[in-house]
């Protein structure tokens, strides 16, 4: 196991307990943890791609030109990103766009993969299988935070005519070099924290040895394993569910044998000439105002919008700013 993670929690006490026999209180059944996933809910809004079952709900009217929403992680989900479709001071971009928000493969609510499926490329295809789906000969716009900034920055590296414009909130590195410079600074973990003792304590009797156990440790100690973060309180960003398993491989997938990060996602963004807006939030200490400045010049033409009084949850905390900047961006697409 490799030792960083992006939006993961380095092991603290190694897993002692049994596993329980499926009954209803069993941890593995579905919804006893996290909520289930599109395979184990049909209530859930799903579609079926390339071999998997995908939670995807859609907002506006689907011959409007279409903006494809990419959450972070790997592994998160798009709750909180459906606030940007909200109405603020009378519009909402579903108003002139249709919305689609997708958990991605492996993550959210979506259907959970073998690690063979667990790959960038994958996830680029499957991107590219959706934009072919829900806009078929039509470019289409990205909006993406934090990786999946990083993850729509790959897809235009790769076609780059496919794609009208892009928002990026604070995206993590676009290539291997610049996260190695950074990554110590994504986490800080003290022993004597006290919300380790959630963890800490739920590892005595809970053994990750399934999607349903590893995503829950996940979830119990992400955020505050971030105070470089800053999140908004009492009412921070909600998710449903994190994916641990995609959280960890498609970041092995960036990098090599040693765990050293060697992805780059820019290596053909000087054929992209369309405009990018980047967001940031003012109280970001690592994937701020300072390093997005240092990733503009990626792309041959982008500008950067930074946002007071919000961390890295700008998108929720500050949404109806964040909206005002995405549409007048989309408006000077048109």
């Amino acid at each position: 196991m490799r030792s960083f993670r992006w939006l993961n929690l380095p092991l603290v006490t190694s897993a002692l307990g049994a596993t329980a026999c499926d009954d209803a209180t069993s941890p593995t059944r579905p919804g006893n943890l996290v909520p289930p996933t599109v395979a184990e809910d049909p209530a859930l809004p799903a579609v079926e791609m390339n071999g998997s079952r995908f939670h995807l709900e859609t907002r506006g009217d689907p011959a409007k030109p279409v903006i494809v929403v990419l959450h972070g992680g790997p592994g998160g989900d798009y709750r909180s990103l459906l606030r940007l479709s909200d109405r603020f001071n009378g519009y909402s971009l579903a108003d002139d766009y249709f919305l689609v928000y997708w958990d991605q493969r492996g993550a959210g609510l979506s259907e959970r993969v073998d690690k063979v499926e667990l790959t960038i490329d994958t996830y680029v295809n499957d991107l590219d299988t959706l934009l072919n789906r829900y806009a078929p000969g039509r470019q289409v716009f990205l909006l993406g935070e934090s990786w999946g900034g990083m993850f729509a920055t790959r897809y235009i590296n790769e076609f780059p005519s496919r794609v009208a414009g892009a928002v990026l909130i604070e995206p993590g590195p676009l290539d291997g070099a610049l996260m190695e410079r950074v990554k110590a600074q994504m986490y800080y973990v003290d022993p004597q924290s006290e919300w380790l003792n959630d963890p800490v304590w739920h590892s005595q009797s809970l053994s990750p040895d399934d999607n349903t156990r590893m995503d829950y440790e996940l979830m119990l100690g992400v955020k505050n394993s971030r105070p470089r973060f800053p999140v908004g309180a009492p009412n921070p960003a909600p998710t449903w569910r994190m994916g641990a398993a995609a959280n960890r491989y498609i970041l092995e997938d960036g990098q090599d044998g040693n765990g050293r990060f060697t992805y780059d996602f820019t290596t053909n963004l000087s054929a992209y000439k369309t405009p990018v807006l980047f967001l940031a939030g003012s109280r970001s200490e690592v994937l701020g105002e300072s390093l997005q400045r240092q990733q503009l010049y990626r792309y041959p033409s982008a500008s950067l919008a930074v946002v007071a009084g919000a961390g890295h949850d700008v998108a929720w905390v500050k949404a109806d700013e964040v909206v005002a900047h995405v549409r007048q961006y989309l408006g000077a697409r048109q």
